[in-house]
């Protein structure tokens, strides 16, 4: 089996899925616009997948190194192939590993992100497809575990960049203090004005003091059924 090609953002970036398996969805747009990267920090993003929020990474910060971690051979295969489509093998290093056992080094990372499953493993019904399943459920993913992985790798002050259901902000926020990775940023994303907060984003630093910023709601849509909303557009043609 092997993945098709996709051009996004208006053929910027070709990205490689898999036509039965877990396809990109606007979250990862979103966090890939959220996450901020400097020139020679180290950074890591958990859980791949198919490499979007690095691409756009890489695509809004030019001279970023980004190293791509990934546990499934298929996924792995599909960012490798997109790596090498859109020319980012300078800026972009995909690795095979587990987001229970990072990798690296204590204290080497400046930056880390990721868009983790959304529902625990008792939640919902099952999907027959073993790559939907992995990545939209906690069937072989823990939160808290991978949490304290992040904190052990990230340096003094380093950053995670996370996006997460809005439905579970309280757990989150929990794991991260407990975890000595403290919200510094956080904000809610909704479907349209008047809906319910459907995601939420959070900016947290290892070993910061307690203070939080909230930032103006971000909406994917203008209306309900409507266009996407300026910001959004914007996104999507970079």
């Amino acid at each position: 089996m092997l993945p098709l090609e996709t051009p996004f953002l208006r053929g910027k970036i070709k990205v490689f899925q898999y036509e039965k398996g877990y396809r990109f969805g606007i979250d990862s747009v979103i966090l890939a616009n959220f996450i901020e990267l400097k020139p020679k920090e180290k950074s890591l993003e958990i859980g791949a997948g198919c490499g979007l929020i690095s691409f756009i990474g890489a695509l809004r910060f030019p001279q970023a190194k980004i190293y791509l971690l990934e546990k499934d051979p298929l996924y792995l295969r599909a960012l490798t192939m997109g790596i090498s489509a859109n020319r980012l093998e300078r800026a972009l290093f995909p690795l095979k590993g587990d987001a229970h056992e990072l990798p690296f080094r204590g204290n080497s990372l400046d930056v880390v992100f990721l868009n983790p499953p959304y529902f625990k493993r008792e939640s919902g019904r099952q999907s027959p497809n073993d790559l939907k399943e992995s990545a939209r459920r906690e069937s072989n993913f823990d939160l808290k575990r991978c949490l304290r992985e992040i904190a052990s790798v990230l340096k003094k002050g380093g950053r995670l960049y996370i996006i997460f259901t809005a439905f579970r902000t309280t757990e989150l926020i929990d794991l991260l203090i407990e975890a000595k990775l403290e919200p510094k940023v956080l904000r809610m994303v909704h479907s349209y004005p008047e809906a319910e907060a459907k995601m939420i984003l959070i900016k947290a630093l290892k070993g910061a003091k307690s203070g939080v910023r909230i930032l103006p709601p971000l909406f994917i849509y203008q209306s309900k059924g409507g266009d996407y909303t300026p910001e959004l557009k914007e996104w999507l043609e970079l």
